[in-house]
């Protein structure tokens, strides 16, 4: 309640003796006290009332109210039951800007507090009520089919929130103020990758303006720390009223029940669309067309381009369904995409524009996947996530050349290693676009038949005969230039790289032999 609202009741007869200016204040709680310094005690936000037994010279009233203004009380309520209100009380409250209230002989304080207390209560219960309300207008109209950043922004700042609803990759998936910078979406996304648990406090500092946010996770049946959302606010959850808390959790069960949809209508896509890579792979375009037409935006799919995005978790996770839902939160961001397979996913992803504002675009859509992938590198501690790209395919049967192209290049992502790798199928223009195409079976034969033998001795002689040969072909052959790199004798560097050619059966001034050495170490993992 309001300062001025205790006022109001007549029959406590209450009356300023400073500060009325400020009788907007709202009263949190009442608190008794003839403590000189009761500062340990108080919360903020309360009327302090005091019978004044801690006076014992005028200077007792600056101390008296500065230590209430150190705790952040509201203001003081002085009863007069064992004689007037000191004027050096009333000066100290006005240097300090505090309200002071003055509490006649006939009103004890047992009954300012009761209606203290009376006023909160019937506020607290009005509040309870009216967050339920709009509770349950919200879930009703995300249950069915609203606009759920709307739906979010009104009901966050109908509570007085500021709060966003972020993805696990740092997408900003609702917003009730202004959007939070790119820079702390990415860091908070990453670093809730490695918290155990919620909620948790951090702090944010971009654009030179250091807040505490709140972060909660929103989880669903099917939710994993790769592939979900997460609910930040501002403030410390530490410091947060029952209200606060209570507000907070109607948004998480808000976030619940649209990330559930969300993850519906992916599943229900993901099934309908399942043969698709059939279909593309037996040209079968008419099917392919009838088979998209309706999960888009509505134009006709022969008619736009798009990219095609190839990707898979490996090794293959426990969770089902996983990298699906890992990459169509990758690529969510983009009206019409759509992701179907369970690990061998594959994710279509429309463009708009000329050719050339297509194949700018498909170099965005890299930039951005690269970025959003490099986030999940913190929870990706089981798994490596390799993802490749086409460039944009114009019309249905250019779609198979991008597929294959989107498969090739996820191989070479395959290949190259790292937590995540993201590869664009412009980039594989020498021999890694050879070896990403040919069958894992072939390329671990291939390197055994070369290699085994050499790891084979390494491992019981205890010798350096694989980085003796990658050496050797680092420097194009040149025994002067890999010796003095390894820092051996040239005679010790002809006597391994013998012992290399007798284990392999190959000869190393061949440049044919060469090369196939060379392939076989770019095979290895």
């Amino acid at each position: 309640m309001q300062i001025s609202e205790l006022l109001a009741v007549k029959r406590l007869h209450l009356r300023f003796l400073a500060g009325a200016e400020h009788a907007h204040r709202d009263i949190r709680w009442a608190y008794t006290t003839d403590l000189l310094e009761p500062a340990r005690y108080l919360r903020g936000g309360e009327l302090v009332l005091t019978g004044m037994m801690w006076r014992t010279r005028p200077e007792d009233s600056e101390t008296f109210v500065a230590s209430l203004v150190g705790a952040g009380a509201l203001a003081v309520g002085a009863g007069t039951a064992l004689g007037e209100v000191p004027q050096d009380l009333v000066a100290a409250c006005e240097a300090h800007d505090v309200p002071l209230v003055e509490i006649p002989p006939e009103t004890s304080f047992g009954v300012v507090t009761e209606e203290v207390l009376r006023s909160l209560t019937q506020r607290r219960f009005t509040t309870i009520a009216e967050t339920r309300d709009r509770h349950r207008r919200v879930m009703a109209e995300v249950a069915s089919g609203a606009n759920f950043p709307e739906a979010f922004a009104s009901a966050a700042e109908q509570a007085g929130l500021t709060a966003w609803v972020i993805s696990s990759s740092g997408r900003q998936v609702a917003s009730s103020g202004a959007p939070l910078p790119a820079e702390d979406r990415e860091n908070i996304a990453a670093k809730a990758l490695t918290w155990s648990a919620f909620p948790h406090t951090t702090r944010v500092s971009s654009g030179g303006e250091g807040r505490t946010l709140t972060v909660l996770p929103i989880s669903t049946k099917e939710s994993h720390p790769l592939a979900s959302w997460l609910l930040v606010c501002t403030g410390d959850h530490a410091a947060w009223a029952e209200e606060e808390h209570e507000s907070v959790a109607e948004l998480v069960s808000v976030g619940v029940l649209a990330r559930s949809r969300d993850e519906e209508r992916s599943l229900t896509t993901a099934r309908h669309l399942e043969g698709l890579p059939r279909l593309l792979a037996a040209q079968r375009f008419d099917e392919v067309t009838a088979l998209m037409r309706g999960t888009g935006d509505g134009e006709e799919p022969e008619d736009r381009a798009h990219v095609v995005v190839s990707a898979m978790m490996l090794p293959e996770p426990r969770v089902p369904d996983l990298a699906r839902r890992v990459v169509a939160e990758l690529v969510a961001d983009h009206p019409g995409a759509f992701v179907t397979g369970e690990n061998d996913t594959l994710a279509v992803i429309p463009v708009e524009g000329s050719d050339h504002q297509a194949r700018a675009r498909a170099e965005t859509i890299r930039a951005e996947l690269v970025q959003r992938a490099r986030v999940l590198d913190g929870g990706l501690l089981d798994y490596r996530l390799a993802v490749g790209l086409s460039s944009a395919a114009t019309g249905v049967p250019e779609l198979r050349g991008a597929a294959v192209e989107a498969r090739h290049a996820r191989r070479l992502a395959e290949l190259r290693g790292g937590r995540s790798r993201v590869i664009a199928g412009a980039e594989i223009d020498s021999h890694e676009l050879l070896l990403a195409s040919v069958p894992e079976e072939v390329q671990t034969s291939y390197r055994e038949r070369l290699l085994g033998p050499l790891v084979d001795y390494d491992r019981d002689h205890r010798s350096e005969l694989v980085d003796t040969l990658e050496q050797f072909l680092s420097y194009s052959g040149s025994w002067q230039r890999c010796a003095a790199a390894m820092h051996v004798h040239v005679n010790t560097l002809r006597y391994r790289i013998g012992r290399v050619e007798e284990l392999t059966g190959r000869d190393l001034s061949s440049l044919e032999h060469r090369v196939d050495l060379f392939l076989a170490l770019k095979l290895r993992d």
